[in-house]
């Protein structure tokens, strides 16, 4: 067994994903893969088309065998702390041998030598003077790694990929996982990321997302899963756009103070005032969009703080760690994965793994992180739900049932309880707590038995 983490978001699942699956596991031999992906919103700072659990749903029918969720805190993130809560995440599980992810490059010896100079430089007395002038702060990173390593190294973070996989190397280095984790990357193939062109029948995913706005064909980009997908929740008016959400954006935004506004995540500089300002101008979301931008902020800032706003979410959230797990999908192999983290020790990184939130609820609740994080999840799906068309009811994170595939021929089985899969102590004494537990089952069915046995025995003496 050979397990390796894919952090992500399939939004939608398309051609590329599967490439970059079996070439993980052709040229590793991976044997398991698990993926964390983005829930219902991801980073550029927009809703996933689909909701959490039919991506997740369609991942495993198409190569994963695992789907772990994102917390929304981390989906809506920048770039450093998205990756660095993926990482965590899959290093929680302490079986996990490597991370893939895919860049433009190709090297993982040059992404690790720019992950060691985007540490030394990045630091407030090198950025200042930039940012001053205006530029953005990942333009401001890139000239100076340019300026003290050379342009070879500095043009790598000219590529979206290139950057995630610098931060998922910088996050196994700060989290001391460069031993248990090995970073491998799968060489970026066809259209670049966010082109409005194609390769073959490999396309990006923003592209493949116009063309299903644009009610245009693009199955020939994605597997036949995705493609039943998006015509099953077209046809219900279940797609969920940003637009959407213009109405509610702008109620929340109006009724929130310039104070309020500066607490959240990536807000700085006054911005907070802009948008307050902004807000109360708008006559739709294009025209806030339109009032809000600057030059030092990309779109996707602009539109994660948005977001954030609208759910609440504090800059303090993102101090907290991840505090639990939740299971959105797996099948008998993902079982496996789920078996084996559950018999490794616990450590520095272990958090509990659930398909229902309701066991994080029942576990926390005299932990005021894990409620708030619970809070921030039901709260960002109820949201969700007025995103599309058709109005869906709220509750979705505790209505929603966990994916489980059936591999054929495969001798595992679901596990009956998936509430505790990190458990306390060594593998031995994990083993032994298991039959314990399987003990006190066997000996409740038999008196359950028993009983049923004495009142059947009492109707026939009557």
């Amino acid at each position: 067994m050979k397990t390796y983490g894919i952090i992500c978001e399939y939004n939608p699942f398309h051609n590329g994903h599967i490439h970059q699956i079996e070439e993980t596991k052709k040229q590793t031999g991976a044997t398991h893969i698990v993926a964390v992906m983005s829930g219902n919103y991801v980073q550029r700072g927009e809703p996933a088309l689909m909701d959490k659990f039919k991506r997740a749903e369609i991942a495993v029918k198409n190569g994963v065998d695992l789907v772990i969720e994102m917390p929304v805190q981390y989906s809506l993130a920048n770039a450093e702390l998205f990756a660095r809560c993926g990482v965590l995440m899959l290093g929680s599980l302490r079986c996990v041998e490597g991370i893939s992810f895919g860049s433009e490059c190709g090297s993982v010896e040059q992404l690790m030598q720019c992950a060691d100079a985007v540490k030394e430089v990045s630091t407030p007395e090198n950025l200042k003077p930039l940012m001053e002038q205006g530029i953005p702060f990942p333009e401001a990173v890139q000239q100076l790694v340019g300026y003290k390593y050379g342009p070879l190294v500095g043009d790598l973070l000219g590529s979206p990929n290139n950057i995630l996989a610098v931060e998922y190397i910088k996050s196994l280095k700060i989290l001391g996982l460069m031993d248990k984790i090995k970073p491998f990357t799968v060489k970026r193939e066809g259209a670049a990321h966010d082109s409005d062109e194609h390769s073959g029948n490999i396309a990006s995913g923003s592209y493949i997302r116009q063309l299903i706005d644009d009610g245009e064909d693009f199955s020939a980009f994605v597997p036949k899963d995705t493609a039943d997908a998006v015509a099953e929740y077209d046809d219900n008016d279940l797609l969920c756009w940003f637009e959407n959400f213009e109405r509610v954006l702008l109620y929340r935004l109006r009724t929130m103070s310039p104070q309020e506004l500066a607490m959240t995540p990536d807000v700085g500089q006054g911005l907070e005032n802009r948008i307050f300002q902004a807000a109360r101008v708008a006559v739709s979301l294009e025209d806030l969009l339109e009032k809000i931008k600057v030059k030092r902020y990309p779109m996707s800032r602009i539109k994660r703080i948005l977001l954030n706003a609208l759910f609440g979410i504090k800059t303090d959230d993102l101090k907290v760690p991840p505090t639990f797990g939740r299971i959105l999908a797996l099948n008998d192999k993902g079982a496996e994965i789920l078996r084996m983290a559950g018999s490794m020790p616990e450590d520095k990184l272990s958090i509990p793994f659930s398909s229902s939130l309701k066991d994080f609820v029942e576990a926390g609740k005299q932990n005021k992180n894990v409620m708030r994080a619970v809070g921030m999840t039901t709260v960002s799906s109820d949201i969700y739900t007025l995103g599309s068309r058709n109005i869906r009811p709220s509750g979705m994170d505790f209505t929603g049932k966990v994916h489980f595939e059936k591999i054929e021929g495969f001798v595992s089985e679901l596990p009956e309880d998936l509430k505790t899969t990190a458990m306390s102590g060594t593998a031995e004494e994990v083993e032994k707590m298991r039959a314990e537990r399987a003990a006190e089952k066997a000996a409740e069915s038999a008196e359950n038995a028993s009983e049923n046995g004495a009142e059947s025995g009492e109707k026939n003496d009557d």
